[in-house]
């Protein structure tokens, strides 16, 4: 016998889908389409929430009906809800398809955004559309021949919604704006043009006087709209950059357009034929496409980028006594310590702790990890990452600014800013490039009149050096690579604090790693406690373990973090201690009048440990590796804490990668040498140092610097390799919870994985090399091409549009830089 289906609570109609979710008393519903339970979710949010099954009988569930969104009958639910159109595959996307994103405010919860989204989907013309609640976002793919972005948000606005642009959406105003000017300036000089041809058959027949007025009266009038509209932002930027003593190209395209055109005004009303209006108005129109392409490459390079930058969503489903089962609110509301709620395609609001249920979690915008990572109760999720299924309750640890998504973009935005000494001097070359291209115009006219050409023949040479030369390659040259390689390396999940470490990896030659968290995972797990004969405190091992957490309530160290962990879980009340200090290799404190110390064997104890009575398990053959800390209550050795961590699996191929690069590997660690000498076998280390404290790590950093010319990167985990890291020529940190606004570190390795410092190097390489090529290419094309110009073998037209291939050529070979590094970097790892 079948059972009928349960009816959804909502319509009433059965729940053929088996939606099930948490209901407002606490009882679980069933929903029979996607409509339904978005539609619930309203009700939800209500400060006074009604029953699914109340609201039928209200004119808003009939209005809903009449929208579509509820269905009426069960043939309404034959087809799925709402209508899904099949979504463009990323590698393969739809001809002619442009994608766009456009802000949205009054959503007050995702149906809203369940609702807009398919709304948009309807829209003829349009290929798929996401809209995220979480930033107020819809991004969508659209045939520019069939729709626009206008109507997109025109549909949008018919809901209820105000939508308009985003930010970076004002740049998509102003390239429409550009290509209107271009559109208008090219169909202005195309007509000056072709009546300058029969002007210029006045070289060849004769045109009275009246003749060439009729015919120069229309150019002069069309070049002078060219020069007025076309020009007005050339001229703006030249004058800005003479007024801030920063001339560019547009200086001389500008000082060169109006030589021509004051020259060709005075001939015109002197009724001579001797007129270069056409030269003016090609020169505006040519520079103006250059720029519109130019606009269109760069916003490719930094779309990565800015994609990045929107991650930081706008609302939060905050809980409280009010609504325990949250509410939306903003993001400025949310503090450190409250809890709030994520369900599916939301995006993290901030750093917490997952306190209830599970979920799959893509981290791939943060680490560049594309596997979905799962997610239980005690897991920490970090803001920016996006929840593709479950629920979770979290909560938060680090809000805004103090978040990880907030202090990547802030170190971004840093790094972004920061110029590099190539820079400087490219800078300081640019300062002098314009005036120095200046006085070879005046020099290359002045010549050529004083040898016998024409007044408008040396005029027309002195202009096409000044419009041939090409400051923008050089200026760009850096600029937009910067863009390109941190943008593609915060893909990676590798976040760049400084872009001068794609210069310095090229140089290093020793990779000096710490051990713990960097080779091994740094996931300390408390194996044993072993008393040794101290016997002055009852339940001793509890209190030695409450001791040993009161000593660590402040560290971020893994032990600390394992110690405090084993505590909590054993429901220890640990005590507070007083005056504690950090010594480095140990720390040391007073807990209950009594004197405690827990550290290293070497820092703690001259005792040889070999001599106790009582056997440890140091030396496990396996893949796990053993360490001991030692504890003293009052001068007497109390406890041996015996930990165990793992080798991460892509250590020993990343260390083999770097011996065939001619690479010298150390490693360095504050564990004791039976420990470190474990690792260092396996790993095929030769060179290893074990039981140093930070300052010592430092010292061994800067006397392998002072050896042989030696550059040095230091890999650590940030936590007590600052002073070793800062004393490194490249600082490169393994992220493990640290404040990333707080390291020292150039780049830091969000996912925590050895091969992203294959993935940098790799990455670096092909920066530093397409740098070269953009300076080379800028260098090698004003030597050669200002030279030709003097000579009197171009004229301004070719010169000009020389010119703009040079600065497309830099933009161009910094986007073949995008796409190869979208493929996968091969690796035997």
């Amino acid at each position: 016998m079948t059972l009928p289906p349960h009816p959804c609570d909502l319509c009433g109609l059965p729940a053929r889908f088996e939606t099930i979710e948490p209901g407002i008393s606490g009882k679980p519903l069933r929903f029979c389409c996607q409509g339904c339970k978005m539609v619930y979710a309203l009700l939800a949010e209500a400060a006074d929430p009604l029953h699914p099954q109340a609201f039928r009988d209200t004119d808003l569930f009939r209005q809903c009906q009449s929208a579509g969104i509820i269905p009426r009958t069960e043939t309404d639910l034959e087809t799925p809800h709402p209508p899904e159109q099949p979504r463009p595959n990323d590698d393969q996307p739809p001809l002619h398809q442009i994608t766009a994103d456009i802000r949205i405010s009054g959503m007050w919860c995702p149906a809203c955004a369940w609702i807009i989204e398919a709304s948009v989907r309807n829209v003829s013309g349009i290929h798929h559309a996401t809209c995220n609640f979480s930033t107020d976002r819809v991004h969508f793919g659209y045939d520019p021949v069939q729709t626009s972005p206008d109507r997109v948000v025109r549909t949008i606005e018919t809901l209820g919604f105000k939508a308009v642009l985003p930010d970076q959406n004002f740049q998509s105003r102003e390239k429409r704006n550009a290509f209107i000017r271009f559109g208008i300036c090219a169909f202005l000089t195309l007509n000056v043009m072709m009546l300058s041809l029969a002007l210029y058959s006045g070289f060849f027949t004769q045109l009275t006087p009246a003749d060439i007025q009729k015919i120069a009266w229309p150019v002069f009038l069309m070049t002078t709209a060219v020069m007025l509209y076309g020009g007005k932002p050339i001229f703006q930027k030249a004058w800005y950059g003479l007024h801030g003593g920063a001339a560019g190209m547009e200086v001389l395209v500008g000082m060169g357009t109006l030589s021509t055109y004051a020259y060709s005004v005075f001939n015109f009303w002197q009724g001579s034929i001797h007129v270069y209006f056409d030269t003016s108005a090609m020169l505006i129109t040519l520079v103006l496409l250059g720029k519109l392409i130019e606009s269109n490459a760069k916003d490719r390079v930094q779309a990565d980028l800015e994609n990045f930058l929107a991650l930081a969503p706008r609302k939060v489903r905050r809980c409280s006594p009010v609504y325990p089962q949250g509410h939306y609110e903003t993001i400025d509301l949310l503090s450190s310590g409250d809890v709030f709620i994520m369900a599916d395609d939301e995006i993290a609001a901030a750093d917490g702790i997952v306190l209830s249920g599970t979920g799959e979690v893509d981290m791939s915008s943060l680490t560049g990890e594309a596997l979905p990572v799962f997610k239980k109760v005690g897991d920490t999720i970090l803001s920016g990452c996006k929840i593709l299924n479950g629920r979770l309750m979290v909560q938060a640890t680090a809000v805004g600014d103090d978040s990880t998504l907030g202090q990547m973009i802030r170190v971004m935005e840093k790094a972004l800013n920061r110029k590099t000494p190539l820079e400087g001097k490219t800078d300081s070359i640019l300062r002098w490039f314009v005036p120095g291209i200046l006085l070879l115009a005046v020099i290359t006219g002045t010549g050529w009149y004083l040898s016998g050409k024409p007044a408008g023949e040396s005029l027309i040479r002195a202009i096409t050096v000044m419009v041939i030369s090409c400051p923008c390659a050089l200026g760009i040259a850096i600029p937009l690579v910067r863009v390109a390689g941190i943008s593609i390396a915060g893909k990676k999940g590798i976040l760049v604090r400084d872009f001068s470490a794609f210069e310095k990896a090229a140089s290093i030659t020793t990779f000096v790693f710490d051990k713990t968290g960097t080779l091994t995972t740094g996931r300390w797990s408390l194996m044993k406690i072993i008393c040794p004969g101290y016997y002055g405190i009852p339940d001793k091992e509890n209190r030695i373990l409450a001791y040993a957490a009161a000593l660590e309530k402040e560290s971020n160290h893994f032990i600390a973090t394992e110690i405090r962990d084993r505590a909590r879980m054993m429901e220890i009340d640990v005590p507070e201690a007083e005056t504690i200090r950090d010594l480095g290799r140990g720390i040391e404190g007073r807990i209950d009048g009594i004197s405690v110390k827990i550290g290293s064997p070497s820092w703690i104890s001259a005792e040889p440990l070999d001599q106790m009575a009582q056997p440890l398990p140091w030396q496990d053959n396996g893949p796990s590796q053993t360490s001991r800390i030692l504890m003293h209550i009052d001068d007497q050795l109390a406890a041996i804490f015996v930990f165990g961590d793992t080798i991460r699996p892509t250590s020993d191929g990343v260390l083999t990668a770097l011996r065939k690069m001619g690479k010298e590997i150390v490693m360095i660690s504050g564990d004791e040498t039976n420990a470190v000498r474990s690792v260092a076998d396996q790993l095929g280390i030769d060179i290893r140092h074990a039981g140093l404290t930070p300052l010592d790590k430092a010292d061994i950093i800067q006397r392998l610097g002072q050896q042989n010319g030696r550059r040095v990167a230091m890999v650590g985990d940030g936590i007590n390799d600052a002073p070793a890291l800062a004393t490194a020529d490249l600082a490169i940190a393994v992220h493990s919870g640290y404040s990333l606004g707080q390291a020292v570190a150039d780049i830091t390795l969000m996912r925590q994985d050895p091969i992203q410092l294959l993935e940098f190097l790799s990455l670096s390489s092909h920066v530093n090399r397409n740098i070269d090529q953009n300076l080379w290419f800028a260098f090698i094309y004003n030597l050669i091409s200002i030279p030709v110009a003097m000579s009197g073998l171009l004229n301004p037209l070719v010169a000009v549009s020389a010119m703009l291939l040079s600065s497309l050529s830099v933009t161009g070979n910094t986007l073949r830089l995008i796409r190869k590094e979208k493929q996968p970097i091969p690796s035997s790892v």
